[in-house]
């Protein structure tokens, strides 16, 4: 039996659904304030674009109870996400790892992949995707726009990609099981078959969860960063309270990419002194 979640992540998993993939789900009747706190949602996940879209797909008509106002704040918002193609926001050879040894290991895989004359661009783009989700999921960015990026581009290139492959690169990076998160993300919050993932062997029980933890996530910055953007210094360390809380959340990830992880963790610190110190 699928997770039932409330009215408000309900409406905001199924505007997305919709904005993303052209899905209609039936949309809850929800009060002004909690209409305006999912656009606030939308706008630090940077799925403004997207929930705009998916709003677009119900109104006007009586299965969308959104106020007016919101519609206007959503249209006030749209103008501050610049245009950027899609293939712009994940390069292949511009991919890097925090792990030393998993970043040799990605970059001989770059390096190959670009001298092999058959080369598969469907499936440097999707790992392109995936690694730089990682990098957002581990250094407490917001990853939401990633994971649905992950979706879209399996939808629309899916059947290109050479997915023997990509679990080759995965498991030489160590980034199987990170791979198999964000299929499990897209699974139980947007719908998608285990068979769209051929990377996914496992469906977790407690994928909702995720989802949920995924959608409270909050940046420690006041303007959003778009998710496919490089990190600057991977941890926010402007209190003792925001490097724990930063640290802490790294760790709940281990699971999936321990070194990766660690490697964050590290780096993260050191960085952070260092500009402290400046």
């Amino acid at each position: 039996m699928a997770y039932q979640y409330d009215i408000q992540t309900s409406n905001f998993l199924n505007l997305l659904r919709s904005g993303a993939f052209n899905e209609s789900k039936a949309i809850g009747i929800m009060s002004d304030y909690k209409w305006s706190q999912l656009v606030s949602l939308a706008w630090w996940h940077q799925l403004t674009p997207i929930l705009a879209k998916g709003v677009e797909h119900y109104y006007p008509g009586d299965q969308l109870n959104i106020p007016q106002s919101q519609i206007e704040n959503i249209k006030e918002q749209l103008s501050s996400f610049p245009a950027m193609g899609f293939s712009d926001l994940y390069v292949f050879d511009h991919l890097h790892m925090k792990d030393k040894r998993l970043e040799e290991r990605l970059q001989q895989i770059i390096r190959k992949e670009y001298g092999d004359p058959e080369k598969s661009y469907e499936t440097m783009q999707l790992m392109a995707i995936i690694i730089t989700n990682v990098e957002n999921i581990l250094t407490c960015k917001s990853f939401l726009r990633g994971v649905i990026d992950l979706g879209r581009y399996l939808r629309i290139d899916g059947d290109k990609v050479d997915f023997v492959k990509l679990e080759k690169w995965l498991s030489q990076t160590s980034m199987t099981r990170m791979a198999e998160f964000q299929g499990n993300l897209l699974i139980e919050g947007f719908g998608f078959s285990k068979e769209e993932l051929p990377f996914v062997s496992k469906l977790y029980s407690n994928a909702h969860k995720w989802v949920i933890r995924s959608l409270m996530l909050r940046e420690h910055k006041r303007q959003p960063r778009h998710p496919g953007a490089t990190s600057g210094n991977g941890f926010a360390l402007s209190s003792p309270l925001t490097a724990l809380h930063t640290i802490r959340h790294t760790l709940s990830y281990r699971r999936f990419a321990s070194r990766e992880a660690r490697s964050a963790i590290f780096q993260g610190i050191m960085r952070g002194l260092v500009e402290i110190d400046e």
